[in-house]
Parts: structure tokens; sequence; C-alpha cells
């Protein structure tokens, strides 16, 4: 390389270097700034306005502070005094020097004493219940935040005091906006609060009713009943609602236990809510002492099975013996010749939904052994077996379609073709 080509890499290398030290000395003098200018935010002193509005006084004054021009000292004191009566209506403020810092001192114009009033939207019973239950003593929380504060301070405080109020809404009614309105009544002013639902809302309920024990066509009554006791929280705030799950499932389960069917039958109810848009309310209802089913049922791949109509009305014992015993018989009627079966029988949970036991089925007074496996829950499998030393195995793998209907793939070891569908109608 020759003299002419090594100057001038020596002269760009030199501007590179000088252009990277400026921005290093820029970097540095801005960090220099900032500290000093939080230093002097952190260094002033406000006294006088209430606790909760100091911060944002402080940031107010900081920001002139900070704009003032260097100069004398009582000059730029006299300055921020002069900006902040400006700034903060209602006040007196008076500026001094204390301990290397500005010490600002606000006092008061013409405090008022003020009330508090919440206006509750309009809500049926007994939602409204638990709407005043989470605002009981809200007004006693709020009424500190306004103690001795001037009327004139209103237009300037009027963000801060909303978003202290909404932090003290916020933890109380979840999903509910509010909005503030002053009004003053018999010279006294009041500070008017009222609510409204935030998106999402509950826009519709979808009740569901699960029984072993009673007919369908009780729970399909039951259900429809369900869904018109907690219309009430259509409208409301998911959020809101979903705070009183709890509510909501007790007010579905009295609901239910005042109905004749769940009554009169000795049933208990246990449900379980699943908040949302389309809120899910799953109930079960179980009868302690009685069992009462009625079905249809219909064959196909299996010659020499006709349809069937059953009813079965059971016993449980575990009032009195405390394992859930349970006595049955179940008649069945053979539609294609009209013919009559009977099984009485016995059978006790030994697991969940799992359940064993005995049946003696007339006329031919044959012995069955036989278990169940039930979710007795819609859209889920469930399976049966049954044995005997006469006939051999009878058995299904079934799917619970919905409330009403079921489709099984069964065996019969009774008849040639073993094998078929069984649809079955759950009356």
């Amino acid at each position: 390389m020759d003299s002419a080509n090594c100057s001038e890499a020596r002269r760009l290398g030199e501007k590179f270097i000088a252009k990277e030290f400026q921005r290093v000395v820029a970097a540095v003098c801005l960090a220099t700034a900032l500290f000093f200018d939080v230093c002097s935010a952190a260094a002033m002193v406000v006294q006088g306005v209430p606790q909760w509005l100091e911060p944002h006084v402080l940031r107010g004054l900081s920001a002139v502070w900070d704009e003032v021009p260097a100069g004398e000292e009582p000059v730029r004191l006299e300055t921020l005094s002069v900006v902040a009566r400006q700034l903060f209506p209602g006040y007196r403020v008076t500026v001094q020097k204390k301990d290397g810092a500005p010490y600002v001192l606000f006092e008061a114009h013409n405090p008022v004493k003020w009330k508090t009033s919440l206006v509750a939207p309009e809500l049926r019973s007994p939602i409204s219940s638990w709407f005043g239950r989470d605002v009981s003593n809200l007004g006693g929380e709020i009424a500190p935040l306004l103690e001795n504060l001037p009327l004139d301070a209103l237009p300037w405080v009027d963000s801060a005091l909303k978003d202290r109020i909404g932090e003290l809404i916020g933890r109380r009614l979840p999903g509910w906006d509010f909005a503030l309105l002053v009004r003053v009544a018999e010279d006294t002013p009041v500070l008017q609060i009222s609510f409204r639902g935030r998106q999402p809302l509950v826009l519709a309920v979808a009740p569901s009713i699960f029984s072993s024990t009673l007919p369908v066509m009780f729970q399909s009554d039951l259900r429809a009943k369900l869904l018109s006791g907690l219309s009430p929280i259509i409208g409301l705030p998911v959020e809101w609602i979903a705070s009183h799950r709890a509510d909501v499932e007790l007010l579905a389960q009295d609901f239910l236990e005042d109905r004749n069917a769940v009554s009169n039958t000795r049933s208990k109810v246990e449900v379980a809510f699943v908040p949302g848009q389309v809120s899910k309310v799953d109930s079960t209802v179980d009868s302690e002492r009685f069992i009462v089913q009625i079905w249809l049922a219909g064959y196909a791949g299996i010659e020499g099975r006709y349809p069937e109509m059953g009813i079965l009305l059971g016993w449980n014992t575990k009032q009195w013996t405390g394992i859930g015993l349970e006595f049955y018989n179940e008649t069945i009627m053979d539609v294609g010749d009209f013919g009559l079966s009977n099984r009485l029988g016995l059978r006790f949970p030994l697991w969940s939904k799992f359940r064993v036991g005995v049946e003696l089925e007339w006329p031919e007074q044959e012995v069955w052994y036989r278990a169940w496996w039930d979710s007795e829950r819609v859209r889920r499998f469930y399976s049966w077996w049954r044995y005997s030393v006469e006939y051999g195995h009878n058995a299904a793998i079934g799917y619970r379609i919905n409330e009403h209907v079921s489709v099984e793939v069964h065996y019969d070891g009774r008849y040639n073709e073993k094998v078929g569908l069984r649809g079955i109608l759950l009356l």
C-alpha cells in the first residue's frame, strides 16, 4: 500500500473514532441529566393535599420546576409558587426552600364536607343482594378521598380521583365500569357513582340436568324451569358473575330443591357453574331413595329381537345401609308378541360409577350376574355386562348422544346373530 492510501485510511479511522466518542459523550450527558431530574423530582416535598393526590401534584410541580430558568433561588421559588396557584385552583400554595429542596405547602380554600351516593343498576333478586354485598362500605372507603377537598379543585383532580376510585371498585366489582357525577343537595356536594356492565356479558344460560334415578321427562321439565330460574344473570358481566360462581350454584341448587319432582323424591342436587357468554350450569339430581326409569329400545342386526318397552322401579337403601345397596324390579314388554319378562335384582357400587349385582329373571327362572359402568353424562360412553350359566353372555358398549337417545353395540349369546345395534329412547 502506498503512502497516499495509508494517509487516507488513517484519516477515515480518526473520523470514525471521533464520531463514536461524540455518541458516548452524548449518552453519558443524557443519562446524567435524567439522573439529576429524577433526584430533583424525588427531593421535592409536597404537603397539604390528600396522600392519594400527592404523586399527581408532584409530577406537575416537578415538570414546572425543571422548566424554570436557572437564576436566583428566590425568583425560581416565586415563579414556581405563581404557576402552582394557576395549576391547582382551590388551594393556597406556599413555596419555600427546605433542606436544599423545594417545599410546597397546600392549604385548601373553603374545604367542604362531601357525601357519597352509590346508584346501583337495576338488578333482579337475588342478584341485587349480591351487588349490595359487594358495594357495602364502599362509600366509607371513598369518603377519606374526598375529605376537605375544595369544589374548585375538581377540574384538575378529576382524573386522579377517578383512577383511585376505579382501584377500589375494581377489587369489589370486576367487570363493572362506573361514571362520576357531582351534584349539590342542600348546600352539600354529593359525589354520585353509577355503574354499567362491561363486555363481555352473559348472553345466554345453557342448563343441563343429569340423573340416574329420575325419568328423562322429569329431567327435561327441571331443565326448562332452571333456565327460567337463572334468567336474572343474563346481561350481566361475565367477569363479575364468575366472581359469584358459588352464589350462582347455590341459586340453582335452591331453585331445583324447591321443585316438587326433587323434594318428593328426596333427591340430592349438585350444581357446577361454568361462566361465559353462554354460561353452562351442569346439575346432577339423584334421589337417595327411589329409582324410576322408562325406556324404549329397538334392535338391528340381531334376528328375532323385537322392539321393547321397559320400566324400572328401584329403592336405594343407602340411608339405612350406608353402602348404596339398591333393590329393583324391571318389567320388559316385547312389542313383537307382547310377552312380559321381569327382572328382580340388587346391586351396589364398588367405586365411582361402577356397580355390580345379581338379578333373577322370570318366567325363565334364570339367575344373571351383572356389572355396570355409566358416567351418567351426555356425550359419554357407558357399558354393561351380564352372565348366566344357561344363556352365557349379554353385553353392550353404548354412547349417550343426548338426554333421550343412546346407541349401543349389543351382544346377546342367546341368538344366532349375536352382535347388532341397539337404539334406546329414554322417556
